[in-house]
């Protein structure tokens, strides 16, 4: 096409109001549920409670908790001065107090996704309290644990700080470092309650902060005192900036230490308090400002109370309030919130979510209870978040509006045109290009590489691929053999031809190594820019099929062969495509090949629509965002094509097809303009000996529709794999509110 991809960007007028984001309460559930008990003390009833979770970065899972050990009656009770500072235990319960127990931080670690747990470390504490630490606990980046500890509860010890401190641990809990105070001691009296790590990296230390010098109040003087806020750190919390408030001056008093806060898309935190006594959570949102955030006024929420609130932002979008009384998600910053259908937790849950998507819940069996009186042991659940966002519009045939499906971003902003493929070992294979742009309007323009043995879950990191040509598509012959097309443009800085040129790559070894050929112009039309079709066609016979033309008009048009999987190239073959004709190419407009059961090889051709419109529906384009499909056919293996008839609207590309495995086809496309929202759609369409048939009018399935209307188009390719058991994996970018491309894979099953 022109220039293929330096596509002029068009804003969409049109609003799809059917369409319009709002929340339903069906749009997410729970599958997979499950639970299961992970540890108990060695002695019964246990006392085994207030657990931490994280996830390691080589994906491991963590947790830790305080475990006590030792006899239920008999025991001293700590000195009248501690009870009276640490106000405890409380008037009447002396059980609470845990003077003359044998006191452990116990940490567990997971390598195989919590099927089994094995013990790490256990450091031991003494306190006339039921724990110190273990809740506000995680791993940094480069493996470093870091955790909150509240020296406070911690009276034996002169030489700890009577205060909310640091300690970090480089060997996996096994030892910990000196005490480190965030905030000044004769100012401040803090209890650190959650460490989050926000997507920049910086960490955040949730604390409930008195303005009181540290040590200088009993217990019920700074629970009175106390007020939410949080503390940030640049460098891995080693220093500190803040408090930042949380709630607005004139809203100051009434509250506790709990609170927990997510990170929204835009940078904002969505925060949820615990009153002092109320029977609801509260909330409110923190709008960012700079590196900072501003308190906004707080009310009452819908979500019933239940001890320490705790969030979690999904990779699927929801933030996912998780307690006893529930789990509810909310995709509008807590305008609204959802029940899921699972269970409620277990007690003061923490929840964290691995890379292949699924979300792991960890709690105490049991409530805040004196020791001896209630069996406590450690549960998990887990469960997967299905989303059912894929909507089926002007429904027939299919027997569902909705679809449930898992979506996977993966990459960074601004990687664009993903390409899917699936390996006969099962392994996926994505592409993706990335653009940099360099001085005097020149771009390098790398070509990426991901790989998923998960099925299309979890992905690795990206491969830089040492290859030439953006816009890498992936074709999978059946002996696994792997071919990328893609053109390098003119202005690329490695382009030494000084002319848009096309590469066909072949990997015989998964995509580890590559050989590549160049579509040369020299001999054929000097300086002409050329281009192949997007895949490689594997005949039923086993050769190969690859479509090269020229741009400028009248071709020429040639047919590539291989009779040998690709190593060699009969390249003499010329092809006639009948009745058509454009200053672009046939095969180099994003042509897609298929070979129907009868042998005849059809094209699905991406035309400009202003040469060659709609029949009896012209229209007046003004970039190629509104470019359409006709099909064309070949009897005689590709030597000549048949103008046969227009396929699809306009602005709908980047065509291909799949036969699935209960024979149906799949056709999958990406709208790019006129018919917001855009992005990528599935029809199911039926195959005879000689052609295929697809309904446009109904059934379409709108796999992904993210690109914001009055967002310029974002979509790129959109095919699909399918894997053993059905699945269907779909992958696209969208156009984000931020204005750049981004990647993601769609996991869905066909009604």
């Amino acid at each position: 096409m022109r220039p293929l991809s330096q596509s002029c960007v068009v804003l969409a007028t049109f609003v799809l109001s059917a369409l319009a984001v709002t929340a339903r309460a069906d749009e997410f559930s729970a599958v997979e549920h499950q639970r299961q008990t992970i540890y108990h003390s060695p002695q019964k009833p246990g006392f085994t409670s207030w657990v931490g979770a994280w996830t390691m970065p080589d994906g491991s899972l963590m947790v830790s908790f305080t475990q006590a050990t030792g006899p239920v009656e008999g025991r001293s009770q700590a000195p009248a001065d501690v009870q009276h500072k640490l106000t405890w235990p409380p008037p009447g319960h002396p059980g609470y107090d845990m003077t003359g127990l044998d006191l452990r931080n116990v940490h567990l670690r997971s390598i195989d996704a919590g099927k089994s747990w094995q013990p790490v470390s256990a450091d031991a504490f003494k306190s006339c309290m039921n724990g110190v630490t273990n809740e506000a606990q995680t791993a940094l980046a480069d493996g470093t644990i870091l955790r909150g500890v509240f020296g406070f509860y911690l009276p034996y010890d002169p030489d700890l700080p009577q205060t909310g401190f640091l300690q970090r641990s480089s060997d996996g809990t096994k030892t910990w470092g000196k005490p480190e105070v965030p905030l000044d001691v004769a100012k401040f009296s803090t209890w650190p309650r959650r460490i989050r790590v926000l997507r920049d990296g910086r960490v955040l230390l949730l604390v409930g902060l008195s303005p009181a010098p540290a040590g200088s109040q009993t217990r019920q003087e700074f629970s009175a005192a106390v007020e939410p806020a949080l503390l940030v750190s640049s460098d891995q919390g080693r220093t500190w900036k803040g408090p930042v408030a949380t709630t607005l001056a004139e809203q100051r008093g009434g509250w506790t230490e709990e609170l927990d806060v997510a990170e929204l898309a835009n940078g904002d935190l969505l925060c949820i308090f615990r009153r002092a006594s109320d029977a609801k959570r509260w909330q409110s949102t923190l709008k960012k400002a700079d590196n900072t955030w501003i308190a906004q006024q707080a009310g009452p929420s819908v979500l019933p109370h239940s001890g320490q609130p705790e969030l979690i932002a999904t990779r699927e979008g929801p933030i996912l309030h998780v307690a006893t009384s529930g789990i509810h998600w909310t995709r509008d910053a807590g305008q609204t919130w959802h029940k899921l259908d699972v269970p409620g937790t277990a007690y003061y849950p923490r929840s964290v979510q691995t890379k292949d998507g699924r979300i792991f819940v960890f709690g105490h069996v049991g409530g805040d209870d004196a020791y001896g009186k209630a069996d406590q042991s450690i549960v998990m659940d887990s469960f997967r978040l299905a989303s059912h966002d894929i909507a089926v519009a002007d429904r027939k045939a299919l027997t569902t509006d909705k679809l449930a499906c898992e979506r996977i971003p993966l990459g960074e902003a601004d990687d664009y045109k993903p390409c899917i493929a699936r390996l006969p070992s099962g392994e996926l294979l994505l592409t993706a290009f990335h653009q940099h742009k360099r001085e005097g309007n020149k771009v390098l323009e790398q070509t990426l590489l991901f790989r998923s043995p998960v099925g299309g879950r979890t992905w690795t990191a990206p491969q830089p691929l040492n290859l030439l040509g953006r816009e890498p598509y992936l074709t999978v012959l059946k002996n696994g053999t792997v071919f990328i097309t893609g053109h390098l443009l003119a202005n690329d800085v490695r382009n030494e031809w000084g002319y848009t040129t096309g590469f066909l790559h072949r990997s015989t070894d998964g995509g580890r190594t590559w050989q590549s050929t160049r579509v040369e112009s020299e001999q054929i039309k000097p300086k002409a820019s050329n281009h192949t079709t997007r895949n490689v066609l594997e005949l039923a016979d086993g050769s190969l099929l690859l479509g090269v033309d020229y741009d400028g008009g009248g071709g020429p048009y040639f047919v590539w062969r291989s009779t040998d999987g690709g190593q060699t190239w009969d390249k003499s073959q010329t092809c006639e495509p009948r009745d058509f004709k454009s200053q672009y190419g046939f095969f180099g407009g994003e042509t897609w090949l298929w070979q129907a059961r009868s042998g005849k090889v059809w094209a699905l051709v991406r035309v400009d629509s202003n040469e060659m419109p709609i029949k009896d529906r012209p229209i007046k384009a003004g970039n190629d965002q509104a470019d359409h499909f006709i099909l064309f056919s070949s009897a005689d293996r590709g030597k000549t094509f048949d103008r046969i008839r227009d396929f699809g609207d306009y602005g709908e590309m980047y065509m291909s097809l799949l036969r699935l495995h209960d024979k149906r086809l799949l056709l999958t496309f990406t709208v790019r303009d006129l018919k917001p929202p855009l992005g990528v759609r599935a029809i199911v369409g039926s195959e005879t000996d000689d052609r295929f048939e697809f309904d446009f009018t109904h059934d379409r399935i709108l796999l992904d529709t993210k690109t914001p209307v009055g967002q310029p188009q974002g979509g790129g390719f959109g095919p699909t794999v399918q894997l053993n058991d059905g699945t269907l994996v779909t992958s696209y970018s969208f156009r984000g509110e931020d204005g750049k491309s981004h990647l993601e894979v769609v996991r869905w099953k066909m009604p």
